[in-house]
């Protein structure tokens, strides 16, 4: 009996040896909080949430599109998730959420209800409202309704406070000849029960998205996927219902029971009229209303520096100004963040590296650029093969500057830490010297500790454009230097 017990010690000794051995190996994985689930209302409708990041404060979108769901917001949104709670949901007959059949439950005073349950179910005392475009007008009609639940607003370009606005919008006039008749003939397919609809959703709504940017380059820059639904919501003959129980809505004059602060981000080159959100910040008492003059529909993703940085001012009580527009960097870091969780310590320094290269590569200090690089570093660009070591990332990058880039723009999305390695994803721009984009897309870039700090020790992009990218050269190493 001994022997056997001396045994089990032996295993479970062994056991616990591994176990400890593989966490100092590995490391414990930090990412962002994620999770979901269903909430039931009174009338057995499940509402779809989904809730990401973690903080003191909750902010819960609202999202537009009468049937798209949360989907087409929650990955370009990401970034305030390292701040704050994102709480979204799907409203009813969108998204995940229940297949609505009943004409009538397509009307905003149960959207509104619904919202009500959510606040509830999560035990919100005074809520922090984000919503865009349709969900925008929805926030109009939820403050008015309970103006002692809210706590702050912001609306993303909210749909005008007059349906009058709305007569002459029209997205199509963005779209030369040949892409409109493309659109309609995918709009056709995609709505007569294809084989595969989430491949005909793709086909349809990637060429509609065109529509809500400033340029067809821009569109390639959203993350959001409008097709990450139950695509019976988004094909149902019922959504716009939501439109014919709004009716000639006119909701100014009820805004006036709004008294909490509200921020309002309107583009110059969305098809909605600016003077619609004129009109908003003149029926509000207390909000602030900034034009992004580059920008469509979609501030958030046109531009983020300044968007991003105007939202963390204004969710610790202070109002954005001019300087907030003319914010340049790949992420918002708050005075706190180097003393906050692992997860915004390491945000911190990966923000500063990403910052670091722009800066060098911008003002093409090429040796400078491969300092950033651990020693063994490489580059997996798109049609080329690796670049390996600092020699050739110098090489690399002076070849991408003398292809035409003149400015570099890097947006962090997101990080994941493993023990000693760290894995970024985020967003890239290239321009030239003109400020014409040559480039959009997407890297992952890899960390390695060393020191107690971040080093880049991996960088991979590739272009989100359907033509050939300025990055693609398979002659780096061949051209002459820059001198």
């Amino acid at each position: 009996m001994k022997m056997y017990y001396s045994i089990i010690f032996k295993v479970l000794s062994c056991l616990c040896l591994i176990v400890f051995y593989i966490d100092i190996s590995f490391g414990q994985t930090i990412r962002l909080k994620k999770s979901e689930g269903f909430i039931q209302t009174n009338d057995y409708v499940r509402l779809h949430y989904q809730i990401l990041g973690e903080g003191k404060d909750t902010i819960l979108v609202i999202h537009g599109g009468t049937s798209f769901g949360s989907s087409y917001l929650i990955p370009d949104l990401t970034p305030l998730a390292a701040h704050h709670i994102l709480l979204f949901f799907d409203q009813a007959g969108a998204g995940y959420s229940s297949i609505i059949e009943d004409t009538a439950r397509y009307n905003i005073q149960r959207i509104i209800q619904d919202i009500e349950a959510i606040r509830k179910h999560f035990r919100i005392q005074k809520i922090n409202l984000l919503g865009h475009s349709t969900g925008g007008l929805i926030c109009g009609y939820y403050a008015s309704l309970y103006p002692e639940n809210i706590q702050s607003m912001i609306l993303i370009s909210p749909l005008p406070l007059l349906a009058s606005w709305m007569a002459n919008y029209n997205t199509d006039k963005k779209h030369d000849s040949t892409s409109l008749f493309i659109l309609r003939q995918n709009r056709k397919k995609y709505r007569s029960s294809p084989v595969d609809s989430i491949k005909a959703c793709w086909d349809y709504y990637a060429l509609w998205a065109r529509g809500q940017f400033p340029t067809y380059a821009h569109a390639r820059n959203a993350w959001g996927n409008i097709c990450n639904c139950n695509q019976a919501n988004l094909l149902s003959p019922y959504s716009y219902n939501l439109f014919k129980s709004l009716g000639n809505w006119d909701i100014a004059s009820r805004l006036t029971k709004v008294k909490s602060r509200v921020l309002i981000f309107g583009g110059e080159k969305d098809e909605i009229p600016y003077e619609s959100f004129q009109q908003w910040s003149n029926s509000l008492s207390n909000n602030k209303l900034l034009k992004f003059k580059a920008s469509a529909h979609m501030p958030h993703i046109d531009e983020p520096e300044a968007f991003f940085s105007a939202v963390e001012q204004f969710l610790i009580n202070k109002w954005p100004n001019d300087t907030t527009i003319e914010y340049r960097g790949s992420g918002v870091i708050l005075p706190m963040d180097n003393k906050g969780t692992t997860y915004l310590k390491s945000r911190v320094q990966v923000i500063e590296v990403e910052n670091e290269l722009v800066r060098l590569i911008n003002n093409q200090k090429w040796d400078s650029v491969a300092n950033v690089y651990i020693s063994a570093g490489v580059i997996y660009p798109p049609g080329a093969p690796p670049v390996m070591g600092r020699e050739a990332i110098t090489t690399f990058w002076r070849t991408v500057s003398l292809r035409g880039l003149h400015k570099l723009e890097l947006q962090l999305i997101d990080i994941e830490q493993s023990g000693d390695l760290l894995i970024s994803q985020g967003k890239y721009v290239m321009k030239n010297a003109q400020m014409e984009i040559l480039d959009i897309g997407k890297f992952i870039a890899i960390y390695r500790k060393e020191k107690n700090k971040w080093r880049l020790q991996t960088d991979m992009f590739n272009s989100n454009l359907e033509t050939r990218s300025p990055i693609e050269i398979p002659d780096y190493l061949t051209l002459p230097e820059n001198k």
